[in-house]
């Protein structure tokens, strides 16, 4: 009985990393709604030999949650946190998708996705969505929706107003509406944003064009802080020095500033460091306080460090 026992324990052992979680990521989708909602469809492909699998979803706070198998068959699940644990049989494919207002923010009329991802996703933005601001060069632009590179990616973007179209009567007819506004309730899997009839500019495209342009000619666009003359920042060189004397500043903090300036707000926290000639512990602690007075902020862009005034 002891050495049957214990043939069935090793083989419980040897069959166990066949059925644990193992999976790989086909795509991922985004459709951005203009009220801030956020549809999310991801397709896994689980690996041969497993019934089951955990995936991080990208928030915490997600809605209208669906996971079928690749004939449509809905499969259990269960949450916990932000993981999602799948379980099945013999699926090859897994769709997963979800509505969730986490992606998003607004400041003022600017509004910004953010997400982390192993691998590129797709964003689908509203008709009149103007994207203003991008942490990476998207790899692929296809009407109003663009393929961003995997990594911690950034995307601002603003909704323009456009009034309800009117058709000029002729006889015999009426005037009708067109109706290009996003679903008030996102909540619905059949539910995507909608083109007005008979077409109409493709604002996204546009701007993200727009943006390239400018970031080729050593310039970005800045709808946030406003174009002014005197430069992208809005301020003269001299009025920004004045506004430094506001702040208990030490020359090397000042010099850094003065460095971001020149070179339209932002920069690589190795080629500031470098200009100063100072070591890396001593530039990161820096820029910390320089952080939390609110005059910069530390990103990450790629595999570098970034700087941005905030002034």
């Amino acid at each position: 009985m002891r050495s049957k026992a214990a043939m069935v324990l090793v083989i419980a052992l040897m069959i166990l990393p066949l059925v644990s979680g193992q999976y790989s990521v086909e795509s991922l989708g985004l459709t951005v709604y203009s009220d801030g909602y956020v549809k999310v469809v991801e397709v896994i492909v689980p690996e041969n030999y497993t019934v089951s699998f955990s995936v991080p979803l990208l928030a915490t706070n997600v809605e209208g949650l669906t996971v079928i198998d690749e004939n449509g068959k809905p499969l259990p699940y269960e949450i916990n946190g932000s993981v999602l644990t799948v379980y099945f049989e013999n699926a090859t494919g897994v769709k997963i998708t979800y509505y969730t207002p986490d992606l998003t923010a607004k400041n003022g009329a600017i509004w910004s996705l953010s997400f982390s991802s192993a691998v590129p996703v797709k964003i689908t933005f509203p008709d009149n969505a103007v994207i203003v601001d991008l942490t990476d060069i998207p790899l692929e632009i296809n009407g109003n929706s663009i393929l961003m590179p995997s990594g911690n990616q950034t995307v601002s973007y603003v909704i323009q107003y456009r009034p309800p179209e009117t058709e000029v009567p002729t006889s015999g007819t009426t005037t009708e509406l067109s109706n290009s506004t996003a679903p008030s309730n996102p909540v619905s899997p059949s539910q995507t944003p909608t083109t007005p009839a008979g077409g109409s500019t493709n604002w996204t495209t546009i701007g993200i064009l727009a943006l390239l342009a400018l970031a080729a000619g050593g310039g970005f666009l800045y709808m946030k802080r406003g174009e002014e003359e005197g430069g992208a920042l809005g301020i003269s060189r001299e009025d920004f020095e004045r506004r430094l004397k506001e702040y208990e500043l030490t020359k090397d903090e000042e010099k850094a500033l003065l460095y971001l300036f020149d070179r339209g707000g932002r920069a690589k926290q190795a080629e500031v460091r470098e200009m100063l000639g100072i070591p890396k512990t001593t530039a990161w602690r820096m820029f910390q306080r320089l952080e939390k007075q609110g005059l910069v902020r530390v990103y990450k862009k790629k595999r570098e460090n970034w700087v941005e005034l905030r002034l």
